[in-house]
């Protein structure tokens, strides 16, 4: 809440601080998911929301290997990105409906996530680009990239609303198992995540920097 005043002041400092929440929720999900991994009646790769938010605290954990999941706030906010990316055009792309002014954005670049692929099995890495494409709409966001003929590196994804949808996944799983939340803030969140999904609609914006 406090990003645009610290912004003002630092902006390596605000970048860092909403990337390392970013992180800190995928973090969160997968100990939740090795928690639960081994119970009967959930797989997290089988769906596209899930199997994004694991592929993608993977690649971070391990961000040795590869430059991939750059944000696009630290692209632009860091380094004086928005001088060197002077007159570039960006798309970004969310299947949240733009009304939907409290639920926050959070934009990487699309190519990352199939480039990421390549470091699977050739098996699963087929079978979540096909949930991707499809369940989380990249296929529509990769053919407007082209036709607008956007860089690879200039189109970005919010995975916000893949995240959200993903908690909620495995909430509903887990009250139809008889799981009960401990303590107020478990209860709150536990009760937040199990209101119907929100309608998802892709939009777009083009951002261009000046």
């Amino acid at each position: 809440m406090r990003f645009r005043d610290l912004l003002a002041i630092d902006k390596e400092e605000a970048v860092n601080n909403i990337d390392m929440a970013t992180r800190s929720k995928l973090e969160s999900f997968h100990a939740l998911s090795d928690i639960t991994k081994n119970d009967q009646g959930f797989n997290y790769g089988g769906h596209g929301d899930t199997s994004l938010l694991i592929v993608m605290r993977n690649a971070l954990h391990h961000h040795s290997d590869h430059d991939l999941f750059e944000s696009w706030n630290a692209r632009i906010g860091v380094n004086e990105g928005v001088h060197r990316l002077s007159g570039a055009e960006f798309l970004l792309a969310s299947t949240t409906p733009e009304v939907d002014a409290l639920t926050s954005r959070s934009y990487y670049k699309l190519s990352d996530f199939y480039d990421r692929l390549k470091h699977l099995k050739a098996e699963p890495g087929a079978k979540y680009r096909s949930m991707w494409d499809t369940e989380l709409q990249f296929s529509a966001i990769s053919k407007a990239g082209v036709s607008g003929r956007y860089p690879a590196d200039q189109v970005y994804v919010d995975i916000m609303p893949a995240f959200i949808e993903a908690v909620r996944r495995v909430r509903v799983w887990l009250a139809a198992s008889g799981f009960s939340p401990a303590g107020d803030d478990g209860r709150t969140y536990f009760h937040s995540f199990g209101e119907p999904a929100i309608a998802r609609e892709i939009g777009f914006k083009r951002i261009r920097m000046l």
